[in-house]
């Protein structure tokens, strides 16, 4: 069974010993841009105060009529800015986010090109991504809508999503999502404190200026050896097959950890 420390040490060892730390920053600052809180929104101190630019008493028709105008000036504005930031995140936030596990799938097993952050972009892969994966945000949004527990636990339910649009973009999406539900049983609560685990060196980079952004690459090369092991786990349960992960292409390679297994071990039961 994977430790949090066994995960930790082999990302750590393949971002040294495959030297592709930078091109991992890359990514990470790339999808970062549009899917991990880069989405701005508008500023409460761009709100107009009116207590102060009015004077207190009763208001003319005219002063009436630009406190409304500005209302609905305000509204238009934010539902433009909330669409166009819809828009970028179902359209680009979504292929990138697979693209980034799609370059740490591959990184893991030596192929570390830049280029394979924009696989999902190519013909035949885009929209089926698109769509899995704008059903993800929603899923969760709407659940996040009974309060916020319920969402939190669908955000982990669904975590390997990307994982399984990076390997096969044309996985239904409807078995995507039972893959990732059936293979995170019982996994939710141990990835939430692998992720947890990274906090102190979060803080550690906040003490640097934009330090922080320097950990991404760690973490994420973590969550791949993290998604081997749950791979593993899927194949050695019966929940999918290598033919279904992959779309009948070349496998994910390796074992679950490398150098940890033989083949002729469960894959799964360390």
């Amino acid at each position: 069974m994977w430790t949090r420390s066994l995960l930790k040490q082999n990302a750590w060892n393949s971002l040294k010993e495959k030297g592709y730390y930078w091109n991992a920053f890359l990514v990470c600052l790339l999808t970062g841009l549009f899917v991990d809180g880069s989405g701005g929104g508008v500023s409460s101190s761009s709100s107009v105060n009116f207590q102060n630019e009015f004077p207190t008493g009763e208001m003319t028709e005219e002063e009436h009529a630009i406190i409304i105008g500005a209302i609905i000036t305000f509204i238009v504005v934010f539902v433009i800015a909330l669409a166009i930031a819809f828009v970028i995140s179902a359209f680009v936030g979504g292929p990138m986010e697979a693209g980034r596990a799609n370059f740490f799938i591959k990184a893991r097993e030596g192929d570390t090109s830049l280029m394979h952050m924009f696989d999902n972009f190519g013909s035949g892969k885009y929209m089926p991504t698109v769509k899995t994966m704008f059903a993800r945000f929603l899923y969760t949004f709407l659940w996040s809508l009974l309060f916020v527990i319920p969402g939190i636990i669908k955000t982990y339910e669904y975590h390997l999503i990307p994982y399984l649009m990076a390997e096969n973009p044309n996985l239904p999406k409807e078995r995507a999502f039972e893959i990732s539900r059936r293979a995170m049983d019982g996994e939710k609560w141990k990835l939430f404190v692998l992720q947890l685990s990274f906090i102190g060196w979060y803080l550690l980079g906040a003490l640097v200026c934009c330090g922080s952004v320097f950990v991404s690459p760690y973490e994420q090369a973590t969550m791949a050896e993290f998604y081997a092991c749950m791979r593993a786990k899927i194949i050695a349960q019966g929940i999918s097959t290598e033919e279904e992960l992959t779309g009948g292409m070349n496998g994910f390679g390796g074992g679950m950890i490398s150098g940890q297994i033989t083949s002729a071990q469960n894959p799964y039961d360390m």
